[in-house]
């Protein structure tokens, strides 16, 4: 999976779609984008393990119907090492795998706890009338996390963001992530709006109108 790098101008047009969100509603959106919510570390011991033992059994049925010549113990040995390396570099050189052999339960708790983190570090929270909204973007698992504040979630239910999740996952799957993220953040300020989150002149900018970006 080659990695996604925002152009200027898409950086650009993410600040300018979050600006227009802000000028016209009294919502605080920060959008934040993540390579991957994890290392998935165990998918590599287990692809490893996987073909470790898979070569020994495959090594000693052949031996046995005599289709492969004797080998000797350092022989097996290496021919099973080479086989274990093989599969625990496999999802490190094509984090794909990593997508397909990780499931779903633990991908979404490191993504949900990684949201969270986001929430806390980037502080959603920290607005006057609790009015905080986080787009959390995790590339690798292809997943998109809308997460609102206490002022939000009093009047927008989770049902509602479910457009604004396929926007972005749109965005994603075609490689053009900067295209959905707006389209996102654009339907963000008519959900805003229809509800009644209308900006007062007195609203300041309390966050930050920038795209975060961790790699």
């Amino acid at each position: 999976m080659k990695k996604y790098i925002f152009t200027e101008e898409e950086k650009h047009q993410v600040k300018e779609a979050v600006k227009a969100l802000e000028k016209e509603s009294c919502g605080e959106i920060v959008p934040f984008f993540t390579r991957k919510s994890d290392d998935y570390a165990e998918v590599s011991w287990h692809l490893s393990a996987i073909l470790g033992i898979s070569g020994f059994g495959i090594i000693a049925l052949l031996s046995y119907t005599w289709m492969l010549p004797a080998l000797s113990f350092l022989e097996v040995f290496i021919v099973i090492l080479g086989l274990m390396a093989i599969g625990y570099f496999l999802p490190i050189l094509f984090p794909i795998l990593k997508r397909i052999l990780v499931s779903e339960e633990r991908a979404m708790e490191m993504i949900s706890l990684r949201a969270k983190e986001a929430f806390i570090n980037e502080k959603v929270y920290d607005t006057k009338e609790r009015v905080g909204i986080l787009i959390y973007i995790s590339r690798l698992e292809h997943v998109v996390l809308v997460m609102g504040d206490e002022g939000i979630n009093a009047k927008v239910d989770k049902e509602d963001w479910e457009k604004v999740v396929t926007l972005i996952t749109d965005g994603l799957r075609q490689n053009k992530i900067g295209d959905g993220l707006v389209s996102g953040i654009n339907h963000c300020k008519d959900l805003l709006l229809n509800n009644g989150f209308i900006r007062k002149d007195s609203d300041t900018n309390e966050l930050s109108d920038e795209l975060r970006i961790k790699d």
